[in-house]
């Protein structure tokens, strides 16, 4: 499926964009609910947003809050909402960051 996507972006991703896609990735690795990390490696959406971005100020970037926006405009609830509604899966999530990657995206 991430190489269907990869064909239907763009040359260049905008910073946001590009985070959202490799977060995705970061949650398929593992993922958890109800906190940032867990001790088995996984992470939550914002979790793997702050894991994969090159930031680690303490502070959301511009990219950051733009990926974390998108996300919540594409799922029409809060980030942490979305996250951790019970029956949710990594797979949701993943997806869901994929999608809102993609969303006014031009080619």
């Amino acid at each position: 499926m991430f190489e269907i996507i990869s064909e239907m972006l763009p040359t260049v991703l905008a910073p946001e964009d590009q985070l959202l896609l490799d977060g995705a990735q970061r949650v398929r690795r593992g993922w958890c609910q109800g906190e940032i990390s867990d001790d088995r490696g996984g992470v939550c959406l914002l979790g793997a947003l702050l894991e994969v971005s090159a930031s680690h100020s303490g502070t959301l970037t511009n990219a950051e809050h733009k990926a974390c926006d998108k996300v919540r405009n594409y799922v029409g609830s809060s980030i942490a909402l979305f996250n951790d509604t019970p029956g949710r899966t990594a797979e949701e999530v993943a997806s869901a960051m994929e999608a809102a990657a993609m969303e006014n995206a031009h080619v």
